[in-house]
């Protein structure tokens, strides 16, 4: 069948481009760092850089898109 020789044909480029593969060695890194964590702390908000990107109407209020599931 063409398939089985398309997949034949595929299977020995593969193995001849993995032929050209040079050998190396295994490289294992060891670790202390294993479950870090950091201290947990709240990060200085600002309204106005907050804000900035949001876009507004005339009178202040924050122009948002309505969700489609809404009626």
């Amino acid at each position: 069948m063409k398939i089985e020789k398309d997949a034949e044909k595929i299977l020995k480029e593969f193995s001849k481009t993995l032929e050209s593969i040079p050998s190396l060695e295994e490289t294992h890194y060891i670790v202390d760092n294993v479950n870090l964590s950091r201290e947990d702390k709240a990060m200085d908000k600002n309204p106005e850089k907050i804000m900035r990107n949001a876009k507004s109407d005339k009178d202040g209020n924050i122009i948002v898109k309505k969700a489609k599931w809404i009626n």
